[in-house]
């Protein structure tokens, strides 16, 4: 009984230890980009708001109104909305950014219809998988069309750091929600251990956003600085000659 009192004590603590780790990294990508004026463009703007969501989504979760199932659901598809949304800035073609536009309002309208006739809590287990199957495909997508691109460094593009911390927390989350959705209905123990790895996820997720950051406001430092050229050679006048 002892030792069972101290796990669930030791669970406890990590639960509220990483979400606070995963707090203060999504306000790092924030800070960067502002500390070095990196350029506004629409995928940094987005960035900075997920990130800043991202923030007030674990604040509210599990500090201020924990396990409240409507504000995870609503939280979780706004999250979902803003990560569709930078792979939708990601996308090379204006056909492509068309068809995730229709793609996007379609899968909206159908999530929102089930959950004014059904309630926001039907079908949770199924909208997340579909969720994060979504994004971890356009992840593969922009990953491979950046891959492609030879024109392109891939460590300086903060879009390839993007799309890798996207396709790494919502491959994880597709991952376990096969592995442990339905067994997690009858066991709270599963469900705690799949919210802890999905958690440790988003650390990584966070990482990869700081790093995307770094790197834009690397480029903007030195876009703003750039080598100045070297003055041309003075022009050689030819001998002048005295006629006597």
């Amino acid at each position: 009984m002892a030792l069972n009192s101290f796990t669930m004590v030791e669970t406890g603590g990590i639960f509220i230890v990483l979400p606070l780790v995963v707090m203060l990294l999504s306000l790092l990508p924030v800070c960067i980009l502002f500390v070095r004026k990196a350029v506004n463009n629409g995928l940094l703007n987005v960035l900075r708001i997920l990130c800043l969501f991202v923030f007030l989504q674990y604040l509210t979760l599990y500090f201020i109104q924990p396990r409240t199932p409507a504000l995870q659901t609503g939280l979780a598809l706004a999250t979902f909305t803003l990560s569709f949304y930078l792979f939708r800035l990601m996308m090379p073609s204006y056909r492509g950014k068309d068809i995730m536009n229709m793609l996007l309002v379609s899968f909206l309208s159908v999530v929102i219809t089930i959950y004014a006739l059904k309630g926001i809590t039907a079908y949770a287990g199924v909208l997340t998988i579909i969720q994060a199957s979504l994004l971890t495909i356009l992840a593969l997508a922009v990953l491979f069309h950046l891959i492609s691109n030879r024109q392109i460094a891939l460590i300086d593009e903060p879009g390839f750091w993007i799309a890798g911390g996207l396709l790494s927390y919502y491959g994880m989350v597709v991952f376990m929600e096969a592995l442990a959705g339905n067994r997690s209905m009858g066991s709270q123990q599963i469900q705690q251990e799949k919210d802890l790895i999905i958690t440790v996820a988003d650390m990584l997720r966070m990482v990869f956003f700081i790093v995307a950051a770094s790197m834009a406001g690397r480029n903007n430092s030195e876009n703003n600085h750039p080598e100045e050229p070297l003055p041309p050679p003075n022009p050689t006048r030819p001998p002048i000659k005295i006629k006597y």
